[in-house]
């Protein structure tokens, strides 16, 4: 009776229009109710996006239902509706998933084989059982009442013909009155400009709703969450960002920027401002004179500030890493002194979080933004990973989290093309370390000993909660510093196999060993003293390398210069002989210092970061609020008005920008 009722309408985009707005009601009321994988509130995550995707989302919604009317095609809006519906618990899906929004890479990765095919499937989609039931069935709700409405529509078109009545449910719009659908184009477009309206007049503050008296967040942002990814929305955010990340590129900005590169990148520029991230290959001395084998550790959360304990004796943390650190797998000389040595840098920071920030940061060499969603599209943008670099290098790589979930399999499959490797399925919970150490030491009895390689694994025990190591190993209380340190200790024990097996190979002596981590994390009252928005608990890392040969290290060197992920490319670059033209911000960790008063940068949420040897400075790049903090984040930050401070967040806005029109207009290389 119901689709009668449509059918029967001469106008049926209204009755369908209704259906989506319930249809749309009920995923908000699943999307904020359905538990979250990693436990956080959906609330918090959206506040002050909260109204602006609500009004986008039904103002889509009306909006649609009014263009369809225009054009008279009722079986079209319904086949929209039902790809939308689709794409839309797509979004909220993998949002929930992995709080990232869709995108193409999303469309590409997310739903790769080998995403959908194995025991992730059931947290992939909804976090849980009950999560699943409820997406798959909108979706095909929503498919199945188009299908329907699309056949009994089209019957009834033919049945007419058949009887010779041209006025057609079609035709019946020439006689039909206008006012609905001109009614939801305004209502739609009223819905969907009016938050963009508030975010540029910098809507701000709390309203109170009468009846409930819920609280809601004024704080309108352009934000990259989306609930659903409607047509309007999409234009409006690639309109808003078309012109707000195309700031002409000027001397003057390229100055500014130039303040976070070494010095033989300006020099070594044919044309700053056509090309401003590129450069002619670096020509100072290189530390090796040989290609070494690379091993490549990624280690979840490694805290700079934890980890820095071991060097004021502290080793119970890591025991196997600082035995690495301090010779305890090389050969010893005739006194009984070990051999080799390396790098131990206290003050080393990230890219940026989460882990596809610090990932990006690390192997493409300069700063994630996020007004640049660079994984998407990665494999048709111009520039490269230092993977890519080393083209006469046996290459493999051991993840034990999909690369799906961290957004980076098309990093993985540029770098690695077929030689990635994912461990065995977890039998004991949270083992997946143990597994993927087995996995990695797989790989590493595959390498040559007459080419040069590149072995690259992460980890994950200590990823937030810090509960991914097996209850039989260690208690799991309600201290989450407890739990860290179990998890990175778990970690260690797991690394030590792999360091036992590394070093009874013959080519241990020209191998390197880098170990750093995808980012910091919150986890004590330190941590969360600082503002969060700002970055200080997600910045400071862990940065060690180290080698049995001595014509690269003698003994174990604290550095306390500023070093940064995208110091790692660079460093590579010596190591693996690549002497090429490129786009890496840093420096040879091996043969170069950052000047006391450069620091590292990076940009989060429309802010910047900036760490220096002693203090850190952060702030908004579109506010003049500029906030200083000691290295190491025991205090909270605090404004400042130094002159000094103040000339550097010029730096990083002017840095920022050139940043943004780059990525936009994909001018890195050549």
């Amino acid at each position: 009776m119901f689709f009668k009722s449509i059918l029967n309408k001469s106008n049926p985009y209204l009755c369908m229009a209704l259906l989506a707005i319930v249809m749309q009601t009920t995923m908000l009321v699943l999307f904020y109710g359905l538990p979250d994988p990693l436990g956080l509130s959906m609330a918090e995550m959206f506040e002050g996006k909260t109204l602006w995707q609500i009004f986008m989302a039904y103002g889509a919604i009306l909006v649609m239902a009014a263009l369809f009317g225009f054009a008279r095609a009722p079986r079209g809006l319904a086949v929209f509706y039902a790809l939308y519906f689709f794409v839309a618990a797509a979004d909220y899906d993998v949002f929930r998933f992995s709080h990232q929004r869709l995108s193409y890479s999303f469309l590409r990765t997310y739903f790769h084989i080998s995403n959908i095919t194995d025991a992730t499937t059931i947290s992939t989609l909804g976090g849980d059982l009950l999560g699943t039931i409820l997406w798959v069935s909108t979706v095909l709700l929503c498919f199945a009442g188009a299908i329907a409405f699309i056949v009994a529509y089209s019957l009834r078109l033919r049945n007419q013909r058949r009887s010779l009545v041209l006025n057609n449910q079609g035709g019946a719009w020439k006689n039909a009155s206008k006012k609905v659908p001109v009614a939801m184009f305004a209502i739609g477009m009223a819905l969907s400009l009016t938050p963009l309206v508030l975010f540029l007049t910098g809507t701000r503050g709390w309203i109170e709703i009468p009846v409930t008296h819920t609280k809601v967040d004024m704080r309108f942002t352009l934000g990259k969450h989306t609930l659903t990814a409607p047509i309007l929305h999409i234009a409006a955010v690639e309109t808003f960002e078309f012109i707000h990340d195309n700031a002409k590129i000027t001397e003057e900005l390229v100055g500014d920027l130039d303040a976070f590169l070494p010095k033989d990148f300006a020099a070594g520029r044919s044309d700053a401002l056509e090309l401003p991230m590129y450069r002619n290959a670096p020509t100072h001395e290189y530390k090796a004179k040989k290609p070494y084998n690379i091993v490549f550790i990624m280690g979840e959360s490694f805290k700079g500030r934890i980890f820095n304990k071991m060097l004021e004796g502290d080793t119970t943390l890591a025991p196997n890493i600082w035995k690495l650190a301090n010779g305890g797998y090389y050969a010893k000389d005739s006194a009984g002194n070990a051999l080799g040595g390396g790098l131990w840098f206290k003050n080393a920071f990230s890219g940026g979080y989460p882990t596809v920030r610090g990932t990006m940061a690390t192997y493409m060499g300069f700063p994630s933004h996020p007004n640049r969603d660079v994984p998407s599209f990665y494999a048709a943008n111009k520039f490269k990973g230092w993977p890519e670099f080393l083209t006469n290098y046996s290459k493999k790589y051991m993840t034990v989290s999909n690369p799906i979930f961290d957004h980076t399999l098309p990093f993985v499959e540029k770098f690695f093309g077929k030689e990635w490797y994912l461990p065995d399925e977890e039998k004991v919970e949270g083992s997946v370390d143990s597994l993927g150490t087995d996995a990695a030491l797989k790989l590493l009895k595959t390498m040559p000993n007459n080419k040069p390689w590149l072995l690259a694994f992460n980890t994950i025990a200590s990823h937030i909660p810090f509960y991914n190591y097996p209850i039989a190993f260690a208690a799991q209380p309600d201290d989450a510093m407890t739990r860290y340190r179990n998890a990175i200790r778990y970690t260690d024990t797991q690394l030590g196999r792999f360091f036992d097996s590394l070093s009874a190979r013959s080519d241990f002596e020209n191998t390197v060993v880098f170990i750093l981590g995808d980012h910091d994390t919150p986890v004590d009252s330190v941590d969360y003293l600082v503002p969060q928005p700002l970055g200080l608990s997600a910045s400071q890392i862990f940065i060690g390398i180290f080698s049995a040969d001595t014509a690269l290290f003698n003994e174990l060197s604290i550095r306390k210069d500023v070093a940064s992920q995208l110091d790692l490319g660079p460093t590579i670059f010596d190591l693996a002989q690549v002497r090429e033209p490129n786009h890496f911000w840093g420096y040879d960790l091996l043969a170069q210092e950052r000047p006391a008063e450069q620091p590292s940068v990076f940009f989060s949420q429309n802010a910047y970061y900036l760490g220096f040897r002693d203090h850190v400075l952060a702030g908004g790049l579109e506010n003049e609020d500029v906030y200083r903090a000691p290295s190491g984040g025991e205090s909270p930050y605090v404004l400042t008005t130094d002159p000094s401070d103040l000339a550097w967040k010029k730096k990083a806005v002017s840095t920022a920008k050139v940043l943004r029109s780059v990525l936009r207009n994909d001018i890195m290389m050549p």
